[in-house]
């Protein structure tokens, strides 16, 4: 009898623990390097902004996990198909994204930012300089060199016979009568010298009126100069884009925005490869989150003195960042759960300036 309670008492047992709760499943979390929001070190450790969230989130929900380290363009569809469960890094909440996963809250908002040139005030006369004595520039001043010789020639020749004219003689009255109309062209003249006949005075009246649109195409010319050559100035609206060359890092949000405007623009394989690009001139302008450049911005100003940019005030476009989970995993809520928890935290905050700095988006 003992014997068989015994039995019973062990299979009892048995069973129990064969009900009991299963091991939790390893997640598979892609993840890919583009500071602040993730970076590998040299041990294989990651680091950023988004890792720091994905560690507060593990912490509170007890969560299993393995980072698979995937290149960009393959985070959302490794997540739809499933080989993924979630992945933490810069991946923006887009509504092509949201139809093939599920996202979480935002973690962070963004936009897409333009880097340009720095350049400091000796380089930028150098450039300034440059870009006044061009083709462009030396034809106009020709037409008016042309035109001051053309009408100095009639003047003269209408004047040289008139007793009382200040146009007699042979040199000195051609040099009077190009005296009289530069003076006549760029102001109203000095009254020093005048026509004294009526074809002469009607030569004058035309080249009035003439000296007056060559001077403005003059100024137009200076100024349309000038600007370009200070382009990082004046990139302030989307249109503006179109007349200078962009780099993007290929598959980001940056690129289908310039595509949605129909800019055209250089894909690379990376911010920091587009960087240097624009600091040895291949391209005028970066478009990237604005937030990565910032950080990019201040790091590589140590590490690499000779990559030289400057991140522009403008934005063109909010961006949300948030984390890709694939659809129906039991652990969703969770994460969400403790996302939020972590977004409301001072210490979120703290993250957010140890990466950011205190003038964050």
């Amino acid at each position: 009898m003992k014997a068989t309670l015994l039995a019973f008492l062990l299979l009892a047992l048995f069973l129990g623990a064969g009900r009991g709760e299963e091991p939790r499943k390893v997640l598979r979390v892609g993840i890919h390097e583009k500071p602040p929001y993730a970076t590998k070190e040299n041990s294989g450790e990651w680091n950023g902004i988004a890792v720091d969230l994905w560690n507060s989130i593990v912490l509170q929900t007890g969560l299993r996990f393995e980072f698979v380290e995937t290149p960009y363009q393959d985070i959302i569809p490794n997540v739809a198909s499933g080989k993924l469960d979630a992945a933490v890094g810069e991946i923006e909440i887009t509504t092509e994204s949201e139809k093939i996963v599920d996202f979480t809250q935002p973690y962070l908002m963004s936009s897409i930012g333009i880097a340009l040139q720095s350049r400091s005030w000796h380089p930028d006369w150098i450039s300034l300089a440059k870009e006044f004595f061009n083709w462009t520039l030396f034809q106009v001043l020709l037409a008016i060199l042309a035109g001051m010789v053309v009408v100095s020639a009639l003047i003269w020749l209408l004047e040289r016979n008139h007793e009382r004219g200040h146009f007699r003689g042979g040199l000195t009255g051609f040099g009077s009568a190009l005296w009289f109309a530069a003076t006549t062209m760029t102001s109203v003249g000095y009254g020093d010298k005048t026509p004294s006949t009526l074809s002469g005075r009607l030569v004058s009246f035309v080249w009035m009126l003439v000296g007056v649109l060559l001077v403005a195409g003059f100024t137009a010319a200076v100024a349309a100069n000038v600007a370009a050559a200070r382009v990082n100035e004046i990139v302030t609206r989307p249109s503006d884009l179109y007349r200078v060359s962009c780099g993007v890092m290929a598959n980001s949000v940056s690129l289908q925005y310039l595509q949605k405007q129909g800019i055209p623009s250089r894909p690379y394989p990376s911010i920091a490869a587009a960087l240097e690009a624009l600091s040895n001139g291949e391209i005028e302008a970066v478009l990237a989150d604005r937030n990565s450049l910032r950080y990019l911005a201040k790091s590589m100003a140590g590490d690499r003195p000779d990559v030289r940019f400057r991140v522009s005030s403008v934005s063109f476009q909010d961006v949300f960042i948030g984390i890709p989970v694939h659809d129906k995993l039991p652990e969703f809520e969770d994460i969400n759960v403790a996302l939020l928890n972590t977004r409301s935290s001072e210490k979120w905050q703290g993250t957010l300036r140890h990466w950011l700095g205190r003038d964050r988006e």
